[in-house]
């Protein structure tokens, strides 16, 4: 039976972790929003209702304008590798968390991405434009019809206002939908600051909610980390069998589910040009098509320092060696 959007009911399991984790968040509204895309698609996948789109809260919601019942937005902190670079003072500088809600493909959380300032945004002004908006959009639902892993968008609205990007356009609104949007740069803020406590807190709940599996074992933190491992290897296989590039394979853009996360700077490789990159801040090509898969042991080596409070150094060696057969054996059977 499809869910209505009356039927919607909104929790936000990553607010339970407590304020160390994020900066309650108030999304900054469109001003006469109106919807781009809407996935008709997505949403009867998710055994929702596609009519909701018509529905009087829906176009508010995914505008930022408005809040449900149970909704508690948050932009979430964390830290990360740029360029190679450590960073520390990161986080979701435009994205606010709303919460999630049961599908019938599990637990998804609501993302508006573009919904202004964050405590995180430093000097950039929180916001998205369209044709960016758009590109994440279309690469997203081309990567999950071939497969792939990645982050889908439910809605893309724009409104009014209007944003310079290289040229005035409308400001928009992406309503993003995953399990999940915690990053290997989560882990590296709680290293970082040294707060085990809190590193341990967040191992803990990203074990129990999306890793349930790896309780059975005596060593689960090990095999967490193993199983992180060897998703990331098989997702960089599976871009490397389509051409993707994803332009900025920054420790913050790296999902700890292995799912393909921020997409606003990735393009298409159909020849396979090895030095394809398609982020302009990229000059040297750290990121480049055929540096993808070594960017991703070496986003797994940073994974691994930032667990070493909580795993032995040999469980670590024997979890990163997963890497190379797995990234081969995925390799070998193209999405």
């Amino acid at each position: 039976m499809q869910k209505s959007w009356s039927d919607l009911v909104f929790s936000n399991r990553f607010y339970s972790l407590g304020a160390d984790f994020f900066t309650p968040t108030i999304p900054q509204g469109l001003i006469e929003p109106y919807f781009v895309r809407t996935n008709l698609t997505l949403a009867t996948q998710l055994g929702l209702d596609p009519c909701m789109f018509t529905h009087a809260d829906c176009l508010p919601v995914c505008s930022g304008n408005r809040l449900l019942d149970g909704m508690q937005p948050l932009a979430q902190a964390y830290a990360g590798h740029q360029l190679g670079k450590f960073n520390p003072f990161l986080g979701d500088g435009r994205s606010i968390l709303l919460g999630g809600i049961e599908t019938v493909d599990g637990y998804l959380e609501w993302q508006l991405k573009g919904a202004g300032k964050t405590a995180y945004a430093r000097h950039a002004d929180g916001l998205v434009g369209l044709s960016e908006g758009l590109q994440e959009y279309e690469i997203s639902e081309q990567l999950a019809a071939w497969g792939i892993p990645t982050v889908r968008c439910l809605a893309l609205t724009a409104g009014s206002r209007q944003v310079y990007r290289q040229g005035f356009q409308a400001a928009a609104i992406l309503t993003r939908l995953a399990p999940s949007f915690i990053r290997f740069g989560h882990f590296e803020l709680y290293y970082f600051e040294r707060k085990y406590s809190e590193l341990q807190q967040l191992t803990d709940f990203v074990i129990q909610q999306y890793y349930p599996d790896c309780l059975a074992s005596t060593q689960a933190y090990a095999a967490f980390f193993q199983a992180v491992v060897e998703r990331t290897a098989k997702l960089i296989a599976q871009w490397q069998n389509v051409g993707f590039v994803h332009g900025m394979m920054n420790t913050d853009n790296q999902s700890i589910l292995g799912l393909t996360l921020d997409l606003g700077e990735s393009c298409f490789n159909p020849e396979r040009k090895p030095d394809c990159v398609s982020s302009a801040a990229d000059e040297q090509g750290r990121y480049a098509f055929a540096e993808q898969p070594m960017i991703g042991l070496w986003n797994c080596n940073i994974l691994a320092r930032a667990l070493s409070p909580l795993i032995e150094a040999k469980a670590l060696k024997v979890a990163l060696q997963r890497y190379e057969p797995t990234y081969l054996a995925a390799l070998r059977s193209p999405t």
